[in-house]
């Protein structure tokens, strides 16, 4: 049996060593552990800010907010058991006029 990552992880994981590549040329005092350290930092935080019901908003960018739907309303009446409830959190994202422009001039 093989462990292999979904593929969207494997894009992420490309991604980050990506942007830690594109911070640590940008910044050359500070070492790759150093930028990984302070991305990892700001990623904590923004999805802290998530969970706790926050908004985030990277001008120029957009805006996240995490939305919960709940569960479906359900349970066994008969057998007096409660169904349990279930929720599926959402990432909601509204791009930027810049973004929403961009795109428009690409497509």
């Amino acid at each position: 049996m093989h462990d292999h990552k979904p593929q969207h992880a494997a894009q992420e994981t490309t991604f980050m060593h990506q942007l830690i590549a594109k911070l640590a040329a940008r910044f050359p005092d500070l070492t790759e552990k150093d930028v990984l350290l302070s991305a990892e930092i700001i990623i904590e935080a923004m999805s802290a800010r998530l969970i706790g019901g926050g908004r985030i908003e990277l001008r120029g960018f957009g805006t996240f907010r995490l939305n919960i739907k709940p569960g479906a309303a359900g349970g066994n009446l008969a057998a007096n058991m409660s169904p349990r409830p279930s929720s599926s959190p959402e990432v909601i994202f509204k791009p930027s006029q810049t973004i929403c422009e961009m795109a428009d001039h690409q497509g």
